[in-house]
């Protein structure tokens, strides 16, 4: 994936798939670089790590993942994604729908600067694709 034209210089290292946390600054880079971007950067097409407290829909039969791992196979603002439960706080049932609601804190990749991206004006909405 080529570099975007509207990707901020300051952007690179969190949409870079040569930096494995996808937000920390490689090692040695210069803060004065010129207008054309780091000579290092590759695109990266799962997009950047964000962060997030919110309640996730499973159904009632369906596996919840481990704690600290990647699992793929959910949508967020109508992409495909992956996402790794850092720390769950809280269980709920919604019995009409028969979804257990998991509130948790984790971690989901996305793509700004994709062309399917369509930024809503309320919260992620996280759902299951499989």
């Amino acid at each position: 994936m080529n570099r975007p034209k509207d990707l901020p210089n300051r952007l690179e290292c969190a949409y870079c798939k040569r930096n494995y946390k996808h937000g920390g600054e490689c090692q040695g880079k210069s803060t004065n670089r010129n207008e054309d971007g780091c000579l290092y950067f590759s695109m990266d097409e799962k997009g950047c790590i964000r962060n997030i407290d919110q309640s996730i829909p499973f159904n009632l039969y369906s596996d919840i993942p481990p704690v600290g791992m990647w699992r793929d196979g959910w949508t967020i603002y109508n992409q495909d994604t992956k996402i790794r439960i850092n720390k769950i706080y809280a269980l709920s049932w919604n019995e009409r729908k028969g979804l257990l609601y998991v509130k948790c804190n984790f971690d989901y990749f996305i793509n700004e600067f994709s062309e399917n991206y369509k930024k809503e004006t309320n919260k992620p909405n996280l759902k299951v694709i499989k």
